[in-house]
């Protein structure tokens, strides 16, 4: 505030007017009561002082009073400056605008026993409600929930990947993942291995027989490449010999052998020929499937395996044969693969969704899958979620003759 507010503002205060008015009547009695020749001079202008100090006090406090709000802020004083220097003061006070309302921070979320619909992966229809829960871990040490790979070998190009099903997951404790996959070559990568194995549900440790089935398939069918030759592939050697250790797995554990039961689906592609046809070899016990892709037509193909029966009523899960119990039982044959044709090994947690005639997860991977696609986009793939189906899936799929 300027000097001259602050003097005006003095001649308002209520204080100074009281004294003035004080004033103004003893000298009006001073008056009244005195002789005028002795001290009339004094007295006059005693009271003409007077009165000029409370008229100049209304003509400033009726303009003060008449002045607009904003305007008394610059002759109204400002009690935060004190008693500070003239030259300390600025000439106006800028006066700042309500501050805006602050956001308040978010509430926190009440626990949800389910999580948000995972976007990541293809969802059919309303989807699997177990797809939504999290994920929990069994007791004892297993094999891990997902596993995945990709790999060129000679003319094919390989995407390989294993999720354990919502149904097993989301007890507590958890399931162990019982698929398991393990994919090779021949030494000359003239040939590429696979197999896939789906422990029974119903066996405590079919985990640890689905991988001893799994594992011990590509290292006897590599042999059997090395002795015999594509030609010569044994089915009924090849699964007898598995069966062998499997049994000799759980005897390990000391289990009854029945605790370590899986199915079991092999193959084994040999490079293709001068007009770019491959052949395949392919063996199974229960079922696992095998499935071909025309890039043609977009619809993936039962080639072999065990097909359910799919026109009763209730579509049983029961299989003919497992290991280590009927190795005997195992079926093999050959196919052909023209260029670009794809064949996919999986277990029943796929090949039940794809056999399905009235959902459109067929159609689906046959479009997605038309060619190769990185190992991540495979994977979330094979985490579909789709109604009814809760278990664990595995797909291996060799293109002939597509690269990555």
């Amino acid at each position: 505030m300027s000097r001259y507010g602050r003097r005006r503002g003095a001649f308002t205060d209520g204080r100074l007017r009281s004294v003035l008015f004080v004033a103004v009547v003893i000298g009006a009695f001073f008056e009244v009561g005195t002789e005028p020749r002795r001290f009339g001079p004094l007295v006059d202008a005693f009271a003409l002082a007077a009165v000029g100090l409370v008229g100049a006090a209304a003509v400033l406090g009726s303009e003060y009073a008449a002045a607009p709000p904003r305007q008394r802020e610059y002759l109204a004083p400002d009690p935060r400056l004190g008693t500070q220097p003239d030259t300390a003061l600025p000439v106006c006070r800028y006066v700042t605008a309500p501050a805006a309302p602050q956001p308040q921070p978010p509430k926190p979320r009440p626990f949800l026993r389910e999580r948000p619909t995972d976007l990541s992966v293809p969802r059919f229809g309303e989807g699997a409600r177990a797809q939504g829960y999290r994920w929990q871990l069994p007791e004892r040490t297993v094999q891990n929930g997902i596993a995945a790979d990709e790999a060129t070998i000679g003319a094919f190009t390989l995407r390989a990947a294993s999720v354990i099903g919502p149904g097993h997951r989301c007890a507590q404790p958890a399931e162990p993942r019982q698929d398991s996959y393990r994919i090779g070559r021949s030494p000359d990568s003239r040939h590429a291995i696979v197999a896939v194995a789906d422990g029974l549900s119903s066996a405590a440790r079919s985990d640890a027989g689905a991988t001893t089935a799994s594992s011990q398939a590509v290292t006897l069918l590599r042999e059997q490449l090395e002795t015999v030759g594509f030609d010569g592939l044994d089915a009924k050697e090849l699964y007898g010999r598995i069966a062998q250790s499997v049994a000799a797995q759980a005897n390990g554990r000391g289990v009854d052998p029945s605790q370590l039961a899986t199915v079991l689906i092999t193959a084994v592609l040999a490079e293709p020929d001068a007009n770019g046809v491959a052949r395949a070899w392919i063996a199974w016990l229960g079922d696992s499937s095998a499935w071909t892709l025309d890039p043609h037509v977009p619809l993936w193909r039962f080639a072999a395996g065990e097909a359910k029966d799919r026109t009763s009523a209730v579509v049983s899960n029961e299989v003919a044969g497992r290991l280590p119990d009927t190795p005997q039982l195992a079926r093999d044959h050959y196919v052909t693969l023209a260029p670009g044709t794809a064949l996919a090994l999986v277990t029943d947690g796929i090949g039940d969704a794809w056999a399905d005639p009235d959902g459109n997860v067929n159609e689906y991977f046959a479009n997605a899958w038309r060619a190769p696609v990185p190992a991540t986009r495979f994977t979330a793939d094979v985490g579909f979620d789709a109604p009814q189906c809760l278990d664990d899936r595995t797909a291996v799929v060799l293109w002939n003759g597509v690269g990555a």
